[in-house]
């Protein structure tokens, strides 16, 4: 896993990029290889925005949310990180397992009309 952090206009300690690159090396079980991430963190007034950008061979997900506090931020990043990669992810199995054979159709037998009888 490659893990880049960039900051405009903001100051964190090596422990908090410790803290990030934990959090997000839980999320290579969703990529088949290995995975590009980029962490944007900018400071805008009385805010933080953190973006995330994570690129692998197949697919480029990118993920931006803001927040007053920088670890309930990124928390939170990394929730919609999760549901959306897991979501992804069910879909492309389900796709997988389709057989795209037709079973029987809901057909009715009732008894004949008497029209058809005679």
């Amino acid at each position: 896993m490659a893990f880049r952090l960039h900051l405009v206009h903001a100051q964190v300690d090596a422990g908090f990029e410790r803290f990030a690159q934990e959090k997000f090396s839980r999320l290579e079980r969703f990529f088949p290889g290995e995975p590009d991430i980029n962490l944007i963190i900018k400071k805008e007034k009385f805010q933080f925005v953190i973006e995330a950008k994570i690129q692998s061979r197949r697919s480029k997900t990118f993920m931006k949310t803001s927040s007053n506090n920088l670890n309930a931020g990124l928390e939170d990043l990394i929730n919609k990180l999760k549901n959306h990669l897991s979501k992804l992810h069910d879909r492309k199995h389900n796709k997988k397992n389709r057989t795209g054979k037709i079973f029987f159709s809901s057909i009715s037998m009732g008894e004949p009309n008497q029209e058809e009888q005679t």
